[in-house]
This record gives structure tokens, sequence and C-alpha cells, in this order.
């Protein structure tokens, strides 16, 4: 299936395109493909078994905010505000930008790119561009830190398991700009942190990964860049108290502050959460200057492999699209 402004073309629309697969028998894997273009829409795919290709620049912009008002005068709230969700197993993405240019949280609140709601996804030379909470890989936690459910999207499945892959992207924003759930391994992406309209602190990961989940986020030969002036900027903090990230090869700009991590206000994550950077080189900086439950092993150590992240499934290793 085709999307584009062509005549040739099946539908202008993504979402016009996406809601004639989703009418098709379930099982069955299809490709979509989007010409060159700016796509002005919010996009929800529930489809499974689907690869979406952009060619040339594709973008999809969207601009909705958590504090934005709904018809009976309630804010939508942050996963309320997707430009795009996707919520199937099976997926393939490529060559696609997604932003929200709804603005800074200070102004706004958080503004979802991309609510990846998904298992088996592969993601490769995408980008994801927002300020607050740019990319969010599902599960949601069971209820939010008030006790209350979570609002937003519909979700019409929830996985048993949320795996992710993330190869040559690049990510960007100010706070938590990629946070959730899932195991998400990312492949030499650039993790890019943007300016805040404040001297605050900056975050660049929130990982909420439920108890007893072997991985959460896994970043290898990544480059972690900024905007000029860009300071202190943590590479993450915990949503939830288990949160786990891990930094392997990865390439740091000064901008990361030299504590590296944050407990976000509560000691007691520091008992739970497991943050581990490898490669670390014996008189690195780094080894004082980090927090003390911060993991630093020894710099021969590797971390780990998809094929570890990801065991029970080869989703990661094909080379060919699932709709081929």
């Amino acid at each position: 299936m085709l999307v584009g402004q062509e005549i040739f073309c099946d539908y202008s629309s993504i979402q016009e395109a996406v809601n004639a697969l989703e009418a098709l028998p379930a099982g069955e894997p299809e490709t979509l493909v989007i010409l060159q273009g700016v796509y002005e829409e919010n996009v929800q795919i529930y489809r499974s078994d689907l690869t979406v290709v952009g060619l040339g620049h594709v973008e999809i912009r969207g601009s909705r905010y958590a504090r934005q008002r709904d018809e009976a005068g309630e804010e939508i709230g942050t996963f309320g505000t997707p430009t795009l969700f996707l919520g199937g197993r099976r997926l393939l993405l490529s060559n696609l930008t997604v932003t929200n240019t709804a603005g800074a949280g200070e102004a706004v609140g958080q503004a979802l790119a991309v609510y990846a709601n998904c298992d088996e996804a592969v993601f490769r030379g995408c980008t994801f561009k927002g300020h607050q909470d740019t990319l969010f890989t599902g599960p949601l936690p069971l209820v939010d830190k008030r006790g209350f459910a979570f609002g937003g999207v519909p979700l019409r499945e929830r996985h048993e398991q949320y795996r992710q892959l993330y190869q040559d992207c690049r990510i960007e924003g100010t706070v938590d700009f990629i946070f959730g759930g899932a195991a998400a391994y990312f492949e030499r992406c650039e993790i890019r942190s943007l300016r805040r309209d404040t001297d605050s602190p900056s975050y660049v990961t929130a990982a909420s990964t439920p108890e007893g989940q072997a991985y959460g986020y896994v970043f290898r030969d990544c480059f972690f860049t900024a905007e000029e002036g860009v300071r202190e900027v943590y590479l993450g903090r915990p949503w939830r108290g288990y949160a786990k990230t891990e930094l392997d090869g990865c390439r740091l700009g000064g901008h990361i502050h030299p504590l590296g991590w944050d407990n976000w206000g509560n000691p007691d994550n520091e008992q739970t959460v497991t943050y581990r950077e490898y490669g670390v080189a014996a008189d690195d900086l780094r080894r004082t200057s980090r927090t003390s439950w911060t993991q630093l092993p020894d710099a021969q150590a590797k971390g780990p492999a998809p094929a570890e992240v990801f065991a029970g499934t080869d989703f990661w290793r094909d080379t060919q699209h699932p709709g081929s």
C-alpha cells in the first residue's frame, strides 16, 4: 500500500492507509510505503505484522501536549499526546521522522512523539523529535504514582513482553525523553539533549523496568550529544524503583553530569535500580565521580548482546521486513 500526494498513490494520509490495512485479515504480513513529504497528522496503528517504510524525507508531525484540554475541559495527559502510536507485534519501521512540535515541557507539559506499546519491533534509521517525554517504550506501570489508572490512547492489546530494537536512530529531547518499561536495545543511535527553558537539570532516560524483568534499556555504541550550552544532563533516573539502564561502548559528551545518575529524590531507589556502564578504563574519572550505586564492571567486561536481551525470539536477527 502506498501513501503520498501523487495521483497513483492509494491514499494521501497515513491514517487512512492504516485504517484500510487494519480492515484486512490479521496475521498476514503487510507493507506500507510512504513517499517523501511532511504529514501533519496523529497516527494510531494497532495492526501487527506490519512494515512501514519511508522513501526520502518522510516526517509525521503532531502537536498534542499533556495540558491540552479535551471537549470536556479535562487535560488530555501524557499518554493522549503521541504523534505516532504503535500497539501491535512484529513491526519494522524504517527511515521515518516522527515529531511532536508542541514545544518545551515547561510550557506545555509532556508531549510524546512515539508511544511504542509494541513487542518484537525494530526501528531502523528513524528520528524521533520532541522535548519532554519524546519516546515512550511500553508497558505502562499498573497505576500512576497517585495510584490512579493511566488514560490516553486506548490499549486494545497487552503483550506478555515488550521487546524493541532501535538501530541507527536519532532521538532528541530534554527531560525523560526515553522512558518506559520495555526491554529495549539501542545500537549506534545518537541520543541528543536539547536546551531547557530553565536552568534545571535534564535527564535522558526514565526507565520503569518491571520488577523481575532481566533487562531494561541497553545502549550499545551510542553517541550522547547535546546542543551548545547544555549542561548537567543525567543519563537516567528511575520512573519506577527497579529501573535498569546499561551503557556499553558509548561515547558521552561533556554535558553529562559527573554523577551520571539521579535517584529521583528517593534514596530507597538506590538499593533497587541497576545503572551500569561498561568499558570504563581503570583511570577514567567516572570511576571516582559516579554515584556509589553506579555499577562499573572491569574495563574488559562486555555488556549484554541482543541475543541475551531478546532471548526466546529472533525477530532482531531478521534482515528482511515482515511484509517481504
